[in-house]
């Protein structure tokens, strides 16, 4: 059968056809694999100086806690950003190779050229000090504080800092956190629109952030009226540039903040119930700021205390704090405090148990009473660490200690940690932090010099001559 002559070629034209057919579909392909090489090769540099940010800001949160030394250590600037408060912004440096330089307060390059370090996020923390105006939000910043004497340089000490191989973040700005310098997020819940008290620094109590209070210039610095330590302490913003060779960029900012003391409401803290039982005595007054005299007896006895030499009485304290109900004293029982009324219950619970205890359990230097010295056999669910007499805790000083402030003997604190129940009998005695993971059960007397930190129930089941005296505080959970 012949072809037709109108159908001359028409294989050639499906075999052209089929070939552009299956160039497009390698085309598409081929880009398709380049697109998500791009897709691959932008996300890798987009998470390289993420970390490499990270990595900045865990620097300088290293190298401000307070057990390194100089010239490791960074402390924290000491006045809120303002271009009148010399040295209120830290920069901490870490160019790459000697002839890297880092101006985070300078928008143009020597020649004129953009800086791709400069610090373009300064406007938005709301700083009114330094002069930058009302910025536009999600926008950079434009323009730099004037002057230089606002800000401090330091430099990094990372591992190859200074050289080629460093780390690809570029600097680490470090600034007091004021009310509002996180907009919208206002600490003291005023409106993000009109935010009351703006420019005032930031403290943290250990559970939460709160305003510096006006009765003093530092989050550091005693109340009026007493020399103890404040249960607050300055909250940092850290703020990371990282600037990758493919000139990837990413910012990560922190807050920051040191552990607060530890200074109790009472001399007992109870999250539970507290039942009073026997002949027993709770002090408020703090001895360490107080010299007490105890004169007559029963319902006639009067407790006098008047300021120690070189300090002033601290009656701020109760005897009993319970954020549940207290027994009512009985005639057996001397409750004494330089507050009225010496018990309350049924009081907002401030005091983050679970997080105290991990912060002690981990701490270094705590002693775990499951390992040696103690090899206590904690097993069950809970966990049951046994009944034990005569223990020792760190090193306690001559009982009483006399004078509280200042005791006699040759002693040293510990920080033990008792991961479960526990039941102490046969007159121990310690001195520091005792933490039990549990419930604790004091049976035949302990002498204690410092705090007891229990999560669950504390409980004085014993008589007779064996007393228990404690020289600090009882922090209980339930």
């Amino acid at each position: 059968m012949r072809a037709s002559p109108a159908q001359r070629g028409i294989a050639l034209f499906v075999v052209v056809f089929a070939l552009m057919l299956l160039s497009a579909v390698a085309m598409g392909l081929m880009y398709m694999a380049d697109t998500e090489t791009s897709i691959n090769s932008n996300y890798r540099d987009s998470q390289q100086a993420f970390f490499a940010a990270q990595s900045g800001v865990e620097e300088v949160r290293e190298r401000m806690m307070p057990a390194n030394t100089s010239p490791h250590l960074i402390t924290g600037p000491a006045a809120i950003p303002s271009t009148l408060n010399a040295g209120s912004v830290t920069y901490v440096l870490n160019p790459a190779g000697g002839s890297q330089t880092i101006s985070p307060t300078s928008t143009t390059l020597t020649g004129g050229a953009a800086n791709p370090f400069f610090d373009d996020e300064l406007c938005q923390e709301g700083f009114a000090g330094l002069g930058l105006g009302t910025p536009t939000i999600n926008m950079p910043c434009t323009s730099a504080p004037s002057g230089t004497s606002w800000y401090t340089t330091i430099n990094s000490d990372a591992p190859y800092s200074t050289t080629s191989n460093a780390l690809s973040y570029k600097w680490v700005r470090i600034t007091q956190k004021a009310n509002a310098s996180a907009w919208p997020y206002i600490v003291n819940g005023s409106s993000p629109s009109v935010p009351t008290n703006p420019n005032t620094p930031v403290c943290w109590d250990g559970v939460h952030q709160m305003l510096l209070p006006s009765t003093v210039s530092n989050c550091n610095q005693p109340d009026p009226g007493t020399t103890v330590p404040p249960a607050r302490t300055q909250v940092y913003t850290v703020t990371s540039l990282a600037v990758t060779p493919s000139g990837a960029r990413r910012m990560v900012q922190a807050e920051v903040a040191q552990d607060p003391p530890l200074i109790t409401n009472a001399a007992v803290d109870s999250q539970d119930h507290v039942t009073l039982n026997g002949q027993l005595t709770v002090n408020g007054y703090d001895y360490c700021s107080c010299v007490c005299t105890t004169s007559g007896s029963g319902s006639n006895q009067t407790t006098t205390c008047t300021d120690r030499s070189g300090a002033t009485c601290d009656r701020t304290r109760y005897a009993i704090y319970a954020a549940n109900s207290v027994d009512q004293p009985n005639a057996s029982e001397t409750i004494v405090a330089g507050t009225t009324p010496a018990i309350v219950q049924n009081q907002p619970w401030p005091y983050d148990i679970s997080g105290l205890i991990a912060r002690f359990q981990f701490a270094p230097g705590t002693v775990n009473a499951a390992g040696t010295p103690y090899n206590y056999s904690c097993t069950g669910s809970p966990p049951a660490c046994g009944t034990h007499a005569g223990q020792t805790f760190g090193v306690p000083p001559s009982f009483p200690p006399t004078p509280p402030n200042n005791p006699s003997g040759t002693w040293n604190d510990q920080v033990t940690y008792v991961p479960g129940n526990l039941q102490i009998t046969g007159n121990s005695q310690g001195s520091g932090v005792l933490v039990v993971d549990g419930d604790l059960d004091i049976h035949g007397g302990l002498s204690f010099y410092g705090l007891i930190l229990v999560r669950g129930v504390v409980s004085f089941t014993g008589g007779g001559s064996q007393n228990t005296n404690i020289f600090g505080a009882v922090l209980a959970g339930q």
